[in-house]
């Protein structure tokens, strides 16, 4: 009995202290690079580990491989933003550069709630 009554106290510990992911709200993509939820299930954000401040604005579309990072958010609506993951740089490219550079043709990208799911299922792996 005591055992048992131990192991149930330990369950909701381990995942207060983030032992396991059990209550997280940010998922690791690639690299350093990882996805926060906002406020609400509705916002998501892109951060790198180490740096407190979101490398995005409320993001729209994104999608990654362990190379690249592509994504839309509010700070940039209409234009892709890239992160190539290794050297940690980002530039900028249009729809048109994105459908027709190779290295981008095999991501995935997808809407924030797919992003977050997909994240979520990389992560219990």
């Amino acid at each position: 009995m005591r055992v048992a009554l131990v192991f149930f106290m330990f369950v909701p510990l381990a995942g207060c202290l983030g032992w396991g992911d059990m209550f997280a709200t940010k998922r690791t993509i690639a690299g350093d690079y990882f996805l926060r939820e906002g406020d609400t299930s509705q916002d998501l954000f892109l951060f790198r580990r180490g740096s407190n401040s979101s490398v995005t604005g409320d993001l729209h579309r994104i999608g990654w491989n362990h190379e690249y990072i592509i994504y839309t958010d509010d700070n940039k609506p209409t234009e892709w933003n890239v992160i190539a993951v290794k050297e940690r740089t980002q530039f900028t490219i249009n729809e048109v550069q994105r459908a027709q550079d190779s290295r981008f043709q095999q991501i995935v990208i997808g809407s924030r709630s797919e992003a977050w799911e997909k994240a979520k299922s990389k992560n219990s792996n």
